[in-house]
């Protein structure tokens, strides 16, 4: 089964000094830096699924700051980490909802997922859950994903939680890094 590695929101906005959980997002650099040599050594594609915002978008601007805007240098991958990988924008949470992601794994006869990046209670969560309707198997490298703090809970409860709720809702492996890599 030919396995992708799906690289969610790990752009250069959300690495900024202003981004959310921006050191605990910034301490797990050399992880996913070495996962990533891992899954490419191993001949897994690896697809960038960053965030595209514009302007004009009213109804997500109504709720989120500005950042990953089309086009900008903020929305590129974090470079040390990102190389000639397949880049695919996505406009809302999930990689998967209006973009062509899907085409873009088929095209390359992938079959399962692994998923890495964040917020674990969003991207990740809506990505698995549409992988899983879409078909793809998926597997979330629990410790290269990190969620928001939010509702009155700390990152560390919201990620419990949010991982918790992607194994049951979309079926997925939770592991880390280091098992895989074994």
């Amino acid at each position: 089964m030919r396995e992708a590695v799906l690289v969610l929101d790990m752009t250069r906005d959300s690495i900024a000094p202003e981004a959310r959980a921006v050191e605990m997002r910034r301490a797990i650099l050399p992880r996913v830096k070495t996962y990533l040599a891992w899954a490419r050594g191993k001949g897994m594609p690896v697809v960038f699924v960053c965030s595209a915002r514009r302007r004009t978008d009213k109804w997500f601007l109504k709720h989120w700051e500005l950042a990953n805007e089309i086009w900008k240098p903020g929305q590129e991958p974090i470079p040390e980490i990102f190389e000639k990988d397949i880049i695919v924008h996505k406009r809302r949470y999930s990689g998967f909802f209006a973009s062509d992601l899907e085409i873009t794994l088929r095209e390359m006869d992938v079959e399962a997922l692994q998923l890495i990046g964040w917020s674990t209670s969003l991207a990740v969560a809506t990505t698995a859950i549409d992988a899983w309707q879409a078909g793809f198997p998926t597997t979330v490298v629990s410790d290269l994903t990190i969620a928001h703090a939010w509702g009155g809970h700390s990152v560390e409860e919201n990620q419990k939680w949010s991982l918790d709720y992607i194994a049951a809702m979309a079926k997925s492996k939770i592991v880390r890094s280091e098992e895989l890599m074994q």
